[in-house]
Parts: structure tokens; C-alpha cells; sequence
């Protein structure tokens, strides 16, 4: 049995959400869905799932193999009551895949750090315990969850995207940004030079916000993952077969 990461790009490793969850004790089965690598054929074998980021899109109006594989699998994925975990493109193809629907974000991509605020459900969530209610998280996209599955509540929002992050049910999260980015990945991001990394002021003005928010970004992280590990994909439950539900 084993935690499953999904892992969508080259440039979108889970980082710390990998670190983390081996420090507490997963096994983990990696997939690098962009290089080809199938998913598992059934949920037998997995205890919980991170789908992570990607450049691909997970709009409804794009037609894509890959992206609607994981729509399937992890729309079965929920209905098993398997913890799920879906970060920026993940958590995109985690709402279309329970009803809800992703769109272009108006006006162009939304990167750097983007200050997220919780919201009231958000702010007694269990895995943002110990965060503060308004941080600077690091975004990466030009698409977003536009309406949330049936059920689905937000739990923050910056000043351009409504749904920064989202619950359905009681184990199956969304987040539209970055967590998972350590210190390595987010200096590469920042180092970018393509239309993304424009729509932020470029490399020069992306470093100047990671040498102001990134030990702050890093350290807000590893508490959200900590408690990933401890509440939402607690080791020591899924290795004795117990189902964890975290009380909301």
C-alpha cells in the first residue's frame, strides 16, 4: 500500500509534500503522467493521492487524454473515500472531476506571491491549523476552478482567483497554489523568462519578492504538510487499515 503522487510536469516536482510525507513514514509510488507513465488500474493498492501541477490545462473546454484519465480516476478515488490532495493544475483536475469547472483566469496568469486569505471555514480547517490567515503562497497559472463541485466549499481566495483553495467532502482537498515548492524550485520559477514570469514583472522583480517571502513561504509549507501527514494522510492509520476522517 502506498501513497500515490501524480506528477504532471518536469518543472512541477512535489517538492516538500514528498519530503514530508516520507519523514512520516509513507511509501510512495511516483507517476510521471507527462512522460507517459500510466496510473495504477485500480485503487487496491493506494492509500491516498497527490496530484500535482503541470502546463497542461484542465479547462472544460479543452479536450485531453491525460488530463481526463485523471479525471476518472480520481472521481473513483473520492467516491472510495481516499484522501486526495490536489495542488494548482491537480486541484483544477480534481474539481472538473466531481462536477465543478475550470476556465481562463481573466485578464492573464496570476504569478509570483500572491497573498491568500482564509476564509471563515477555512480558518478552522484542520490542515491550516497554525497558518496564518493571510500569507503570501506562490502562484503559477492562467486557468482556475471557475464553480466548485456540488458540496465543495472554498476556504480562500487572493484578489484574483475566488477559489485558491477548496473541500469536498472531508478528505478530498484543493489548492490552487504552490505549496509544495522548497527553495529550489521556487528560485527556478523565479528565474523564468517566459510570459508567465512577465505577467509578474519578470525574473528581477520575482526575485526580489522570493528574497521577501520565501523563508516565510517555505516555513508556512512544512506546517501545511505536516499536517497533510498528521490529519489528512495519517501513516499510521493507513498502514493499519483504518479509514481517518478529520472532523469538521
Amino acid at each position: 500500500m502506498a501513497t500515490l503522487i501524480i506528477q504532471n510536469g518536469e518543472t512541477s516536482p512535489p517538492g516538500l509534500a514528498l519530503e514530508t510525507l516520507r519523514r512520516f513514514g509513507h511509501s510512495i509510488q511516483l507517476v510521471k503522467a507527462w512522460k507517459g507513465e500510466p496510473l495504477p488500474e485500480d485503487l487496491g493498492d493506494v492509500d491516498a493521492i497527490l496530484c500535482c501541477g503541470g502546463e497542461q490545462s484542465a479547462r472544460n473546454d479543452v479536450s485531453d487524454p491525460m488530463i481526463e484519465s485523471q479525471c476518472t480516476f480520481l472521481a473513483g478515488g473520492h467516491e472510495a473515500g481516499v484522501p486526495i490532495l490536489g495542488l494548482c493544475l491537480g486541484a483544477q483536475i480534481l474539481a472538473r472531476a466531481l462536477g465543478g469547472t475550470v476556465g481562463s483566469l481573466e485578464g492573464g496568469p496570476e504569478c509570483g506571491f500572491s497573498e491568500i486569505t482564509l476564509n471563515h471555514v477555512g480558518r478552522e480547517d484542520p490542515l491550516f491549523k497554525g497558518i496564518p490567515w493571510k500569507t503570501h503562497q506562490f502562484s503559477w497559472h492562467e486557468d482556475v476552478i471557475t464553480s466548485l463541485p456540488e458540496g465543495g466549499l472554498a476556504l480562500a481566495s487572493s484578489a484574483r482567483t475566488d477559489v485558491q483553495a477548496f473541500l469536498v467532502g472531508t478528505t478530498t482537498y484543493g489548492l490552487q497554489y504552490h505549496p509544495e515548492y522548497g527553495a529550489g524550485p521556487l528560485e527556478e520559477h523565479c528565474r523564468r523568462t517566459d510570459h508567465f514570469a512577465d505577467s509578474a514583472g519578470g525574473s528581477a522583480g520575482l526575485l526580489a519578492e522570493l528574497s521577501e517571502h520565501g523563508t516565510n513561504v517555505v516555513r508556512h509549507a512544512e506546517r501545511f504538510f505536516e499536517s497533510v501527514a498528521l490529519f489528512l494522510m495519517p501513516a499510521d492509520r493507513i498502514h493499519r487499515g483504518v479509514r481517518h476522517e478529520i472532523e469538521h
